[in-house]
């Protein structure tokens, strides 16, 4: 398992990489994997005319990965993709036979739909998928890469208004970037449940009770966490980014002792156990979305 990241002004007390965690409700869970398997292994796919530099038998590899071990979903190492990579995650966990479905269709059309939303990337996405260089294991992922990047074509906040087009290397900056509204807007499109939020993109959310409240509404579904990212993960996001939150991870658990925090967390490819003062913990945190599944 690899070690992830998410950022924290200051002290962090301790950090331990921990195995993939055990999924509640397994037996649907598996079931919904084998379906998605079974339907993988019925496809056969020739070269695309759609995505010129996709390699089918990484693509498919990949599609394999992620529908047994969506935890290892891999947004590259100084890419703007944490957003969709969280998205991707999701899909690939919930809805494994849908993600593939989905992912298939694109590959042989360059075009495909999911929950009902068209996706149609533009021909400047599409030369560029399979060409990813030295971002890690993302070079090698063809299918990630190319979710990657078909979801920054289709999404589009004001944080991306005088980045809209692609060209080469927009991976790496606004093109790509994700505010709060945005990550929100993909997670309603492509999660079957109800989505709620608080935070901002310029000021620090301020909770009363922010452990209870992060507690709470892990109870009911997923918990996404809008976090300032300049020192934890020490990407090059350049000197105006080192005071807004630049980064997206999903809860696992959260705790609270003597003024430490104990949290699991995945981002990006990474599933992480660790532990930082409550103070630092507020000041890193700028926004919270959580899904309502479990209705109390």
């Amino acid at each position: 398992m690899r070690i992830s990241t998410v950022f924290i002004y200051f002290c962090f007390i301790s950090i331990v990489p921990i195995c993939s965690h055990s999924q509640t409700n397994a037996s649907p869970v598996v079931s919904k994997q084998k379906q998605a398997l079974a339907f993988l292994k019925q496809t056969t796919l020739s070269a695309s005319s759609q995505w010129t530099s996709v390699s089918q038998q990484l693509f498919l590899q990949n599609l394999e990965r992620n529908i047994e071990q969506p935890v290892f979903l891999y947004a590259g190492r100084n890419t703007n993709f944490c957003a969709f990579a969280a998205v991707g995650y999701v899909m690939s966990r919930q809805d494994p036979l849908g993600y593939v479905k989905f992912m298939i269709s694109l590959y042989k059309n360059g075009k495909a739909e999911y929950a009902g939303v068209m996706y149609k990337p533009s021909d400047a996405v599409r030369k560029q998928v399979g060409l990813v260089l030295y971002e890690g294991e993302l070079d090698r992922n063809d299918a990630d890469q190319m979710l990657f990047f078909t979801l920054a074509d289709h999404f589009k906040g004001y944080i991306n208004l005088f980045h809209l087009r692609y060209k080469e290397g927009r991976e790496l900056g606004l093109w790509a970037a994700t505010n709060l509204s945005k990550f929100n807007d993909m997670l309603r499109v492509t999660m079957k449940a109800e989505i709620q939020s608080r935070g901002y993109d310029l000021t620090r959310l301020k909770l009363k009770q922010t452990v209870q409240f992060l507690q709470e509404k892990l109870e009911i579904g997923d918990v996404f966490l809008y976090l300032n990212n300049a020192v934890l993960r020490r990407k090059n996001h350049g000197k105006v980014k080192k005071h807004i939150p630049t980064h997206f991870v999903i809860l696992k658990s959260l705790t609270e002792e003597n003024g430490i925090v104990t949290m699991t967390y995945w981002d990006a490819g990474f599933t992480t156990l660790r532990q930082i003062e409550l103070s630092t913990f507020k000041r890193l945190l700028y926004g919270v979305s959580w899904s309502v599944r479990n209705r109390k």
